[in-house]
């Protein structure tokens, strides 16, 4: 089976990519530089020409790519936006589309769209998240994300292009600066995924026999605000157990019951404000 990954240089993309070769033949894309590996090339999602040429004659397709690098940009003016604000919505939507359009086209058998848990985040202070909890995205990325998980609703509807959806939490270690907040914050516990279980993820929206879904994917934690039962689904069942101890790796998915209530402030959080 020909599984290509787009956004196969990023962080993300390298890990997914090398996880599924064992089983798959993995070919990638991305808008950066190729390294001399034939099966992977460069390609901008944002040209639907290029799309469709690189996804012809794949059985199936991981969609990864996202604009970064610059999420704190400022506006630079007034009467204009960020650039990377601009790239966010060429890439994220107008790419998104593309991708599925060509799926759509060529008959692709299974499309795994990379979405966000930041699409239900937009109230923090949430006890629980599932699939009944109403759409809140917390910034921009996190709307183009929703459109998304839309547009591929759209064409299983119409067309019945298979999609299976992830949302997906904060995964580590990759390098940024976050990376051990699952550690130091209880509350930021509840929605950090382990790299191991993305992968695993992966894999299960690409083999399961569900044809359309959208699935919440965070790692197992002593503060589960995240509903992780509805992804058995598809066969996914973390691996990672975080506590503030570390990770704990548990095979069956039998996990210790939770110590408490769920948090949802950090104590820094919860002091008094003074008023002017």
């Amino acid at each position: 089976m020909k599984v290509l990954v787009i956004g196969s240089r990023g962080t993300l993309g390298k890990l997914i990519a090398k996880n599924l070769e064992d089983e798959f033949e993995v070919f990638g894309t991305d808008i950066a530089p190729a390294d001399g590996d034939p099966r992977y090339g460069q390609a901008d999602i944002t040209d639907f020409a290029r799309v469709l040429d690189v996804m012809k004659g794949m059985d199936r397709v991981v969609h990864l790519a996202v604009a970064s690098g610059g999420a704190f940009d400022q506006t630079p003016s007034e009467t204009s936006i960020s650039d990377f604000e601009q790239a966010t919505m060429a890439v994220n939507v107008n790419g998104t589309f593309h991708i599925l359009e060509a799926a759509r086209r060529l008959k692709i058998q299974r499309l795994v769209y990379m979405s966000s848990l930041t699409a239900l985040l937009g109230d923090r202070h949430r006890v629980r998240y599932d699939s009944s909890t109403p759409l809140e995205p917390t910034n921009l990325y996190a709307s183009t994300k929703i459109f998304g998980e839309n547009i591929a609703r759209a064409y299983w509807n119409n067309h019945g292009v298979s999609t299976i959806s992830l949302r997906l939490g904060q995964p580590f270690p990759i390098g940024h600066a976050f990376d051990n907040n699952w550690k130091t914050k209880t509350m930021s516990r509840s929605v950090f995924v382990a790299v191991e279980d993305v992968c695993q993820a992966v894999r299960c929206a690409l083999q399961t026999d569900i044809p359309f879904g959208l699935y919440h994917i965070v790692s197992a934690s002593d503060n589960q605000r995240v509903d992780i039962e509805t992804a058995r689904e598809i066969g996914y069942v973390p691996r990672a157990y975080l506590t503030g101890e570390g990770i704990r790796w548990i095979e069956d998915g039998c996990y210790p019951p939770p110590p408490g209530p769920v948090v949802t402030h950090n104590p820094e959080n919860l002091l008094p404000v003074e008023k002017a």
